[in-house]
């Protein structure tokens, strides 16, 4: 933390007697700067976990078998659905953080971090009680649990106290992201995998089954923690030590139980399939959970750029006003919904050839899910954008009222699906209703005080259909007619098919920025 400053000297007088300016705005480098250099930081730690899944994912399916992986697979789910109970204070303290950190005021960053913890303290400890209390009955309402229920007690319980400090963790967490220290978290994320992915290992090797899953998730959060918390202290100040007045805390918490609703929702809407499945289609959990998570994987590598962005209108707001800051938020928009249409339409076609040749576990259902999700999730991150920017500016409740529209049209749907198809029913209500949900949206924020655009207009239509062709036509003649011949199965396929997919892939962005862009990627990526 920030020490008080020193007493001023008998030549200091006249600086002594001076008004208090209040706190000084931090200084702001370049957005574009800033938002690549954040985008790589945020992906970075993602690089580690992706080689691992590549390479060792169907090592530890076959190591510890299909039913435990499983059980793995929805007590993940069942995780990241509890880690969404914290009353919104995540999102909503990057808000107030991104605000603090734009007019450089440390004390009142600490004086909310403060408060926050003490509350998350208090929500989390009973829900951990609770949750402790009835897990025999969460996992035996789960079929999919069926070949070892203890050891999926075990591991849900454990997972339940991690979520608890990564809670802890996250407002920390929050704290760096503001001021643009993307490089601890990316630090600590890495050397967190590192040790999950040799508990992984460990855990194949000596048959330690879910017992030793829950060590190394054990290991990782330990690692994680140790290096986030000491990197965020230094952007706090001592003398802000406190609780914030009642009436902010109120006025945090108006803003905040939308927050929460959306969270509840989109967490659920995301997870849901997970428990669908291993309710009404046991047999698939494993093909779909893998699928699922390839499909999230690739949907997180643009995803790196939100947490940038939002610190950008953040500190916008705090520092310009609203109304720049929505201009800035158009002008990021543009730029995004471009990339990111690319990586959707090529990325799809390679998913759904690419992960059915890399799990070879003999039915093509773990690609189809990969390649629909990965549709399903383009459809909201074309509007991510206008959701940051309504969240941001305080105008939570339109994207509250979205979430669950779109969770009451998923959960309609995939009553009605999934007894006909199985995990692919889930899988398609997932993609509609995401789809409703994206042009919804839209429509909704465009009664803001200050809106953003829709994203529709920003979408070479033309170009995508034709990358999105070629991406399949090669991912399938190499998917045919090379994996299994030339190329064994397993992750040497997987990234046969995926290389197969690169010329539509450097098709879409060359016609898309053209050379001039890319090479001033490279120079701002150099000097930043």
């Amino acid at each position: 933390m920030t020490l008080p400053p020193e007493t001023p000297g008998p030549r200091d007088t006249r600086a002594a007697e001076a008004p208090d300016p209040g706190p000084t705005p931090a200084a702001r480098p370049s957005s574009r700067r800033t938002l690549i250099a954040g985008t790589l930081w945020q992906a970075l730690p993602q690089m580690a976990p992706l080689v691992f899944n590549l390479a060792l994912t169907p090592y530890v399916i076959h190591g510890v078998s299909e039913g435990i992986y499983g059980i793995y697979l929805l007590v993940m789910a069942l995780q990241f659905m509890l880690a969404s109970l914290d009353g919104g204070i995540g999102p909503s303290a990057n808000r107030h953080f991104g605000i603090h950190a734009g007019r450089g005021d440390a004390a009142a960053t600490t004086r909310l971090l403060t408060t926050l913890q003490v509350v998350v303290l208090t929500v989390f400890v009973p829900i951990t009680l609770l949750v402790f209390w009835f897990t025999p009955q969460i996992v035996r309402f789960f079929p999919a649990t069926d070949p070892d229920p203890e050891g999926a007690t075990l591991l849900l319980r454990v997972m339940m106290v991690i979520v608890a400090v990564a809670q802890v963790r996250g407002l920390f967490t929050q704290v760096l992201h503001t001021r643009n220290r993307f490089a601890v978290q990316s630090v600590a994320d890495l050397a967190g995998y590192v040790a999950y992915a040799i508990g992984m290992v460990v855990t194949v090797e000596t048959g330690a089954g879910l017992a030793g899953i829950a060590w190394a998730f054990i290991a990782q959060q330990a690692l994680t923690t140790l290096i986030v918390i000491p990197g965020a202290l230094p952007l706090l100040d001592a003398r802000g030590i406190g609780f914030i007045p009642r009436r902010e805390l109120v006025d945090f918490f108006r803003y905040a139980w939308k927050i929460q609703v959306s969270g509840i929702v989109t967490s659920f809407s995301a997870q849901g399939d997970a428990f669908f499945v291993g309710r009404f289609a046991p047999a698939d959990m494993t093909p779909f959970g893998v699928g699922q998570n390839f499909a999230t994987t690739l949907r997180n590598i643009p995803q790196n750029a939100m947490s940038p962005i939002r610190t950008m209108m953040g500190n916008g707001i705090g520092s310009l006003g609203e109304v720049a800051a929505a201009e800035q938020a158009a002008r990021l928009q543009r730029i995004w919904v471009q990339a990111v249409t690319g990586w959707i339409v090529v990325g799809a076609p390679a998913a759904l050839f690419g992960v059915t040749a890399w799990l070879h576990l003999g039915t093509p259902l773990p690609g189809w899910v990969a390649a629909t999700v990965l549709v399903a999730h383009g459809a909201l991150l074309l509007v991510m954008v206008q959701r940051l920017w309504a969240n941001v500016a305080g105008e939570s409740a339109a994207t509250m009222r979205v979430d669950v529209e779109n969770l009451v049209v998923k959960i309609a749907l995939t009553l009605a699906l999934i007894t006909l198809w199985g995990a692919m029913g889930a899988v398609l209500a997932t993609l509609v209703a995401n789809v409703f949900a994206a042009v919804r949206l839209v429509a909704l924020l465009r009664r803001l005080p200050h809106p953003v655009e829709g994203p529709w207009r920003h979408v070479p239509w033309g170009l995508a259909v034709l990358c999105a062709a070629l991406s399949g036509a090669c991912s399938w003649a190499i998917a045919t007619f090379v994996v299994g011949t030339w190329v064994p199965f397993g992750p040497l396929a997987l990234f046969t098919v995926g290389l197969g997919a690169a010329p539509a892939m450097a098709l879409y962005y060359l016609r898309t920025f053209g050379w001039h862009q890319v090479r001033r990627f490279v120079v701002t990526r150099g000097k930043g």
